[in-house]
């Protein structure tokens, strides 16, 4: 059985992944963890769908793309559902801390919030901390270029959180919440990339945008094309930002025992997926709304134009000032 006392760390990319995704999202972190003393065992990976009967949540299931055409309140329940689950299924005293980039810092943060109300002594005391890397947290003020919401990939929920970014209620709300999460002693981190032409450091943090929390991220040759030009997903792979989350949760403090449910001797498999719940365990979730129009992925576009495009679009934002 694994040792009690061990940090797990819930790892959440972003729209347009699959399940198993945060493995090369998140390689450069977890290797660097990997130093602190932090096993493959270590790391969940959240989901965002769920399997219903009779209309309620009995057990979480791999997501892929359909996931985003979803409303993101489904997909909030989905991940908090899998969270509570896979908690019932680890050492009562481990500590938990969450990771969400882009989308995943969203549902990772609003599904704590989630939990925290649900069952705040049962929940509360595993969760230490949670950080979120360039996430709309507070929706994405595109404004008149709301057009580049679909750089997050396709799924009607990119259009949602761009609505998000013109309600203030939601702003309102979610620093409440935060408040309350960080009155019940656990520690929430929102940073955003300085050069972040889609979520803006007013977008991805809760509360005054101080310097200390916008990191300057550098790009590199095989960055995503999104992230050389309008630099959004530089910061996942930002070695100061491993340092600050490494500060943040600690190194692992405990020798790593034997992965749950793993016969002796066997390696884990680099993201441990939840297992289902006995087969009469039912869960209130409301069922996930189906989605109102067909999947759609743009089709390819040519990568050295695109290059040229985005380059163009982002001197002509610094020039206005909105960057």
């Amino acid at each position: 059985m694994a040792d009690s006392s061990r940090k797990l760390i819930v790892l959440a990319a972003g729209v347009g992944t699959r399940s198993g995704d945060t493995r090369h999202v998140f390689a450069g972190f977890r290797g660097f963890m990997a130093a602190a003393g932090f096993a493959p065992s270590d790391f969940v990976e959240a989901t965002y769908a769920g399997t219903y009967e009779a209309g309620r949540w009995v057990r979480p299931a791999d997501y892929d793309l359909s996931a985003f055409e979803a409303p993101l309140v489904t997909s909030i329940a989905n991940c908090a559902e899998a969270l509570w689950h896979e908690a019932q299924r680890r050492p009562p005293d481990a500590e938990w801390h969450l990771v969400g980039f882009s989308f995943g810092g969203v549902v990772l943060l609003e599904a704590a919030i989630s939990l925290q109300r649900r069952a705040p002594d049962a929940w509360g005391h595993r969760l230490r901390t949670i950080t979120t890397l360039s996430s709309p947290l507070n929706g994405c003020s595109l404004g008149d270029l709301r057009w580049l919401g679909d750089l997050f990939g396709p799924g009607a929920v990119s259009r949602e959180l761009c609505a998000l970014g013109d309600d203030p209620r939601h702003r309102q709300r979610l620093a409440a919440e935060v408040a309350a999460l960080r009155a019940a002693g656990v520690t929430v981190t929102t940073l955003a990339e300085a050069d972040d032409a889609i979520v803006q450091p007013a977008d991805a943090i809760v509360g005054p945008v101080e310097p200390a929390l916008v990191v300057e991220c550098a790009s590199s040759p095989s960055a995503s094309v999104v992230a050389r030009h309008l630099g959004h997903g530089r910061i996942v792979n930002e070695p100061f930002v491993w340092e600050r989350l490494l500060a943040l949760i600690g190194p692992q403090s405990a020798p790593a025992g034997e992965r749950i449910g793993a016969a002796p001797g066997t390696a884990p498999p680099l993201v441990p997926r939840p297992t289902p719940p006995p087969s009469d365990a039912v869960l209130l979730t409301p069922p996930p709304a189906r989605a109102t129009r067909p999947l759609v992925t743009p089709p390819p576009r040519d990568e050295a134009l695109l290059d040229q495009q985005l380059a163009a679009l982002k001197a002509r934002l610094r020039a206005e000032g909105r960057l």
